[in-house]
């Protein structure tokens, strides 16, 4: 029996010069995998624009229960608009955060409270015009996302150095390698006080943006996993860092 579905696109991997395999995120059931057509057909171009990363959409799915892969039809946008006016900047950004999450969220159970966080992101995503904030939208976005994963940086306390490990600020420097200091580690509170809202005014030029983005991966893989196959990284960083 069909069920309708409220889907986040994560990551479309192709199996076969018919078929590809679809990850998403479900409002109420987490992270599932779709088989849907693959081709050149109107149709499946279609179908590739309403299912690009981080793209929201709805659908009927067939959850019969003991399968890893489901069957789904009636793909629809949930913005047809997002799905025609996309720029190269947030479709590489899309992709690099749909992979991301694909790799993230693999053993993660449906959350409503971290679903209602990446809904909301992947509206904010469609609906920023100004490039600035754009570029800084990862940044923001996987800052924010450590709350829902339980490894939100605690800002509270005191002192200069952050540690990574343990996830604060402290005055001294640990007894590991896995530590912040000076501007980089300022580079945590100024990150924590910008919302989507306010992208474009994060102070950050290209070089900041990488490091950045470097110092966030590092604390992910730290707290909860390794993202060294993250394919879509280098592209990311040449266009919009």
């Amino acid at each position: 029996m069909y069920e309708s579905l409220e889907c986040i696109a994560l990551r479309t991997t192709r199996i076969s010069d018919s078929k590809s395999l679809l990850s998403v995120w479900e409002r109420t059931r987490g992270r599932l995998t779709f088989a849907i057509p693959a081709g050149a057909s109107r149709e499946a171009r279609r179908r590739r624009a309403i299912t690009a990363p981080m793209m929201l959409f709805d659908c009927q799915c067939d959850l019969r229960p003991g399968r890893d892969i489901y069957s789904v039809k009636e793909l629809t946008a949930a913005d047809v608009t997002a799905a025609v006016d996309r720029s190269p900047a947030k479709g590489m950004t899309g992709m690099f955060l749909g992979e991301f999450l694909d790799l993230l969220l693999r053993r993660t159970d449906a959350d409503r409270h971290l679903s209602d966080f990446l809904f909301g992101s992947a509206q904010a995503l469609s609906l920023i015009e100004d490039m600035r904030a754009v570029a800084n939208f990862h940044i923001i976005f996987l800052y924010r996302l450590a709350h829902f994963t339980g490894i939100e940086p605690n800002l509270e306390t005191g002192g200069d150095i952050f540690d990574l490990r343990e996830a604060r600020f402290r005055a001294t420097v640990p007894f590991h390698s896995d530590f912040l200091e000076g501007r980089t580690a300022n580079m945590v509170r100024i990150i924590g006080r910008f919302g989507y809202d306010r992208a474009y005014r994060l102070p950050f030029d290209r070089s900041a943006r990488k490091n950045a983005l470097d110092i966030i991966l590092r604390y992910f893989s730290i707290h909860l996993s390794s993202l060294d196959s993250l394919k879509s990284l280098d592209v990311l960083r040449a266009m919009i860092e």
